[in-house]
Formats: C-alpha cells, sequence, structure tokens
C-alpha cells in the first residue's frame, strides 16, 4: 500500500495547492502514473524525482520534471548515529546492515 500511500498524497496535496514542486524519493516505477496524472492536470507543478543508489529508472525519469541519483555517501552521511538515546533512556540501534 505504499505505493498507493504516496501517489494519492502527491494527487490531493497538488490538488490542495499544498506545493509547487514534490520531490520523490524512489525508482518504483508504479509511480509513473500518479506522476502523469499531476503533470497534465497541473501544468505549473513539478514532481522531481531523486533515486536512491541502485533505484535509477527510465521510466520514471521521462515522466518527471528533472531527476538526480542520491549518492551512497550523501545517504551514508545522512544516517542517524550508530546510537540514539530516546527522553526516556530508551535505546535505538541502527541495524548491522545498515553500516
Amino acid at each position: 500500500m505504499t505505493d498507493v500511500n504516496i501517489a494519492t498524497t502527491l494527487i490531493m496535496d497538488a490538488f490542495q495547492d499544498k506545493y509547487d514542486m514534490a520531490m520523490l524519493i524512489s525508482g518504483d516505477s508504479d509511480l509513473v502514473p500518479p506522476i502523469k496524472a499531476i503533470h497534465a492536470n497541473f501544468p505549473n507543478k513539478r514532481v522531481f524525482v531523486a533515486f536512491p543508489p541502485s533505484r535509477h529508472n527510465i521510466a520514471v525519469k521521462k515522466v518527471a520534471k528533472g531527476s538526480m541519483t542520491i549518492g551512497r555517501k550523501k545517504l551514508f552521511d545522512a544516517q542517524f548515529p550508530q546510537e540514539v538515546i530516546s527522553k526516556t533512556g530508551y535505546i535505538l540501534r541502527k541495524p548491522s546492515e545498515w553500516m
């Protein structure tokens, strides 16, 4: 349901004029139809796509009004530290496969 929720939110936010440009971080071609619908029905709005590492998709790139690929280093640098301690003292640990 994630793709459906993203598509619904993109379209509803366009309809409610909540953005001029939406940045979608995905390489999933299931999102091509909502991107096309937004550009067809809201010509002044842009959906820009940022592809995660190794998730580039030509079909998505063709319908987006701009795209880029997020580098692995940028993604790594944006992660939380290995451990985060909540206000209650609960320790959240990053999964080992993320390191």
